[in-house]
C-alpha cells in the first residue's frame, strides 16, 4: 500500500533562532544585557567575552539575541567570522582583516553625509586604511600590524563606532585551528572599541589546547582560555519543564503531522516513560529537535504497522541512549528470545551474558541514567523481568504482544529498525483494509483480497493475523471471512504439524479459526452456518477438518450442538462425499476420513451404509483390498520421513468387522490371495520396524486374526 509522504515543513531545521518571540527558555534577557553592557561601555580598550555551553545547548540563538539588540544602535559595527570556513592560518588571517574592512566600507556609504570627508581621508574597501591585505600573513610585521590599529583606532575614534566580532562554532575546529584562532585574538585583542565574542564549549575547547601548554592538560587549557577572556559567561540552563514542552511540542507536532490518534492510555504510557526514564538526559533544545524530527520521519512510514508508543519510545532511545539502541538492533534474541530459570531448557548462561552487556553499556554513565535506561528498556520488552526477577510469561501474554504490534514481538522486532514491512511479512494497514471490508464486501471479492495479500507473503502468517481478530469480529463479518477462507483451500497447506496430525498447519490453522468464530457468536443461529460450510469449502478434507472441530468439547455443555444436529451435519458431509467419490468410492477416494464416515453413517442409517459396501464391494474382487487398505491406521514417528500405513493389529481387526461381515470379507480376500499365500509366510508388523506395507502382508495379517477368533469362538460359547 503506498505510504502518505511526510512534507517537508514538518521537520524542524536544528538553527539557532533570532527573534525574541522564539524564545522557549528565557534567554532573551540574558543577552539584552550583554548588548547594553557593549553599548554603554565607556572605556575604549578590547574586551573579549566567552559565551559557553554545551553543543546544542542554544549558544548560537543567544549569540543572534545580542546581534539583534547590537543592531538598534548604528554606531555599532557587527562582524560576523566564522573560522572554521579557513583552511590555514594565513587565509584566517587575510579574511579577517578584510572582513573589519568591508564591515567599516559597509558604515561609511549608510552615513555618507554625516560623515563627509572620511572617504577622502581614508579610501573606501579593501583599501580603507591605506593597508594591502593580500600579503599579510604570517609575514605581517608589528610595525605594519601597529599601522593598521592606528588607522583602525583613528577610524573608530572620529566615527564614535565600536567593532563587535562574534566567533561561533570554535569547538567544531580542530586543535590546530582552535590554537590559531586564538593567536589571532590575542594579536588583534588590544584594537581600540573593539568587543569580541566567543562561542563554544569551554572544557571541550580546553581540553584540545591544553597539551600546549604547562602540564598539557585540560587544567592548563582552562589556564590559557583565561588569559584571553575577560568575562567568562555561561549560556542559562534551560529549565527542565521548559524542555519538556519543547519536546511534547515538537512530539504533537509529529503525531498531528502524521495524523495519529492515540487512546488515553497510550498517552499516559508514553508521558510516564519519557517524564521519569528520558527526560533526565534531556538537558539542551537541539535534542528535543532531533527527537522531533526523527519522530516526524518514522510515524508516516509505521503508522498502523508497529504499535506507535513502542515507536515513540524506540526512537527516545535511540536519541537519548544511543548505544543501547545500537545494541537491541543488533542483538535480538536477548529481547524477543525466552528466558528460563530452571530445568533442561536453563538460560543461565544467556541471562548472564545479557546482564553483562547492560554494565559494560553503563560503565561510564550515572546510577541515576543506568536505573533508567532499564527501566525503559524493561518496559519495551517485559520478559527482561524474567532476567532481573522471577516473572514468566504465557504464551497468552506473548499473543497480545503480537495483537498489539509490540517490538517485543518477534513477529514485528525487525520493523522497528527497517522503518518498512519485510518482504514477505504482512502490512497490518492492508490488513486492517481488509478487515474493514468484510462488513461490505462478498466472500468472492474477499478471496481475491486474500489471494492478492498471499501472493506477496505467507499463508501461514494471514492466518495467525486472523486468529488474533477472532474474537473481536461481528457475526456478520465472521460469516464472510470463514467463506472466504473455504475458497482458498488451495492455499492452505495440509502438511506437517505437531506428530503430523495437522493441527497446527495452515488448513487446521484456518480450521480452528473458523470454529472460533461459530463458538463466539453462539447467540446467533450458527447451526445454518455450519450446515451451509460442510458444502461450501472447495476441499472436501477442510469441510471434514471444520466439522473435527465443530465435535470439539468434552461435555455436553461445552458442544456447540447436539447429537441430533451433528448427525445433520454428518449426513450433509457424507452425501457430498459420496458425490465427490462417485464411482471410485468413499473407500478409494477418502481413505484418511473413512472411520468418520463409517461410524456416522452406520449410527445414521446402517442399512444404507450396508447396501452402498455391498455395492461397492460387488463391484470386482480387488475392491476388498481397498476397503480394507482404508482402514489400515496411519503413522507418523521422527524417524521416518511422512506419513505411512502400518497394520492391522487385533484391536484394528476388531473394529473393521464390526462394521463389516468378517466372513465375506475373508472370502472375498481368497479371491485375490490363495491360503498358500496367505499362510506361506507370517505376518511382519510395519510399527515395529522399517519394512514397507503390502496387500499380501495386509491380507495376512486380516487372515491371522481371523483364524485366531476362530479356533477361540467355541470356547467363549
Amino acid at each position: 500500500m503506498p505510504k502518505q509522504v511526510t512534507p517537508i515543513e514538518n521537520y524542524t531545521a536544528d538553527r539557532p533562532i533570532k527573534d525574541a518571540k522564539e524564545d522557549r527558555f528565557q534567554r532573551y534577557s540574558f543577552s539584552k544585557r550583554i548588548a547594553e553592557t557593549i553599548i554603554h561601555r565607556k572605556s575604549k580598550e578590547s574586551i573579549v567575552f566567552g559565551l559557553f555551553g554545551a553543543w546544542g545547548e542554544g549558544k548560537s540563538s543567544v549569540l543572534n539575541f545580542i546581534d539583534e539588540e547590537l543592531a538598534k544602535d548604528e554606531a555599532i559595527i557587527r562582524i560576523n567570522l566564522n573560522p572554521w570556513r579557513y583552511s590555514d592560518e594565513e587565509s584566517l588571517l587575510i579574511n579577517f582583516f578584510n572582513k573589519i574592512a568591508e564591515a567599516i566600507n559597509k558604515k561609511l556609504n549608510t552615513r555618507m553625509e554625516k560623515l563627509g570627508g572620511f572617504v577622502k581621508k581614508y579610501g573606501s574597501s579593501g583599501s580603507i586604511f591605506g593597508f594591502d591585505f593580500s600579503g599579510i600573513g604570517n609575514a605581517v610585521s608589528d610595525v605594519d600590524l601597529e599601522q593598521l590599529k592606528e588607522r583602525v583606532d583613528d577610524f573608530l575614534d572620529e566615527s564614535t563606532s565600536k567593532i563587535v566580532i562574534f566567533v561561533d562554532d570554535i569547538d567544531r575546529l580542530d586543535k590546530q585551528e582552535i590554537y590559531t584562532l586564538f593567536r589571532l585574538v590575542k594579536l588583534t585583542a588590544d584594537f581600540s572599541n573593539t568587543t569580541y565574542i566567543l562561542s563554544f564549549d569551554e572544557a571541550m575547547v580546553a581540553a584540545a589546547i591544553g597539551e600546549r601548554f604547562g602540564s598539557g592538560d585540560k587544567n592548563s587549557g582552562f589556564s590559557f582560555l583565561e588569559k584571553i577572556i575577560q568575562i567568562p559567561l555561561t549560556i542559562p540552563k534551560a529549565q527542565p519543564e521548559a524542555l519538556k514542552k519543547f519536546c511534547f511540542d515538537m512530539v504533537n507536532n509529529a503525531i498531528d503531522a502524521a495524523t495519529i490518534t492515540l487512546t488515553e492510555k497510550e498517552v499516559q504510557r508514553f508521558v510516564y516513560q519519557f517524564s521519569t526514564n528520558i527526560l533526565p538526559r534531556l538537558n539542551t533544545p537541539r535534542l528535543a529537535v532531533r527527537f522531533g524530527n526523527s519522530l516526524s520521519f518514522s510515524l508516516p512510514l509505521l503508522k498502523g504497522e508497529v504499535n506507535m508508543v513502542d515507536l515513540m519510545l524506540v526512537e527516545a532511545l535511540k536519541i537519548f541512549y544511543p548505544d543501547h539502541y545500537q545494541f537491541i538492533k543488533g542483538n535480538a534474541d536477548y529481547f524477543v528470545g525466552s528466558y528460563e530459570h530452571f530445568g533442561i531448557g536453563s538460560d543461565q548462561q544467556k541471562i548472564t551474558d545479557i546482564k553483562a552487556h547492560f554494565d559494560l553499556l553503563g560503565k561510564n554513565s550515572s546510577k541515576i541514567d543506568r536505573a533508567n535506561s532499564l527501566d525503559l528498556i524493561s518496559n519495551l520488552f517485559p520478559n527482561l523481568d524474567t532476567v532481573y526477577g522471577n516473572f514468566h510469561f504465557s504464551d497468552e501474554t506473548k499473543n497480545d504482544w503480537y495483537v498489539a504490534k509490540r517490538i517485543a514481538s518477534p513477529q514485528y522486532f525487525d520493523r522497528y529498525f527497517s522503518y518498512a514491512v519485510i518482504e514477505g511479512d504482512i502490512s497490518d494497514v492492508e490488513f486492517d483494509l481488509l478487515l474493514k471490508k468484510l462488513d461490505t464486501g462478498t466472500p468472492q471479492e474477499i478471496e481475491s483480497e486474500i489471494r492478492d495479500i498471499i501472493g506477496r507473503s505467507d499463508t501461514g502468517t494471514l492466518i495467525q493475523k486472523m486468529r488474533t481478530h477472532e474474537t473481536s469480529l461481528n457475526w456478520h463479518a465472521s460469516k464472510t471471512i470463514a467463506k472466504s477462507l473455504c475458497l482458498i483451500t488451495d492455499l492452505l497447506s495440509n502438511t506437517g504439524g505437531m506428530l503430523g496430525y495437522g493441527f497446527d498447519t495452515q488448513a487446521g490453522q484456518a480450521a480452528i479459526f473458523i470454529y472460533q468464530l461459530l463458538k463466539n457468536n453462539k447467540e446467533e443461529n450458527i447451526f445454518e452456518f455450519a450446515k451451509e460450510l460442510m458444502a461450501y469449502p472447495k476441499d472436501f478434507v477442510f469441510a471434514y477438518s471444520l466439522n473435527n472441530w465443530l465435535r470439539t468439547g468434552d461435555r455436553p455443555e461445552d458442544k456447540l450442538f447436539d447429537l441430533a444436529q451433528y448427525q445433520e451435519l454428518a449426513k450433509i458431509l457424507t452425501e457430498r462425499a459420496i458425490t465427490e467419490a462417485g464411482d471410485e468410492s468413499v473407500f478409494e477416494k477418502f481413505p484418511n476420513q473413512i472411520h468418520y464416515i463409517v461410524s456416522t453413517w452406520e449410527e445414521r442409517d446402517s442399512g444404507e451404509l450396508k447396501s452402498y459396501i455391498k455395492t461397492y464391494l460387488d463391484k470386482n474382487n480387488e475392491t476388498v483390498l481397498n476397503l480394507l487398505k482404508s482402514f489400515v491406521p496411519v503413522q507418523r514417528t521422527s524417524s521416518r520421513e511422512g506419513e505411512f500405513k502400518t497394520d492391522i493389529n487385533k484391536n484394528q481387526y476388531e473394529y473393521i468387522v464390526s462394521y463389516f461381515d468378517k466372513n465375506d470379507i475373508h472370502s472375498r480376500l481368497l479371491l485375490n490371495f490363495t491360503i498358500e499365500e496367505l499362510e506361506s509366510d507370517e505376518p511382519y508388523w510395519i510399527d515395529m520396524t522399517e519394512r514397507e506395507f503390502t496387500l499380501l502382508n495386509m491380507a495376512r495379517q486380516f487372515h491371522k486374526w481371523y483364524k485366531i477368533e476362530a479356533i477361540e469362538s467355541p470356547a467363549k460359547d
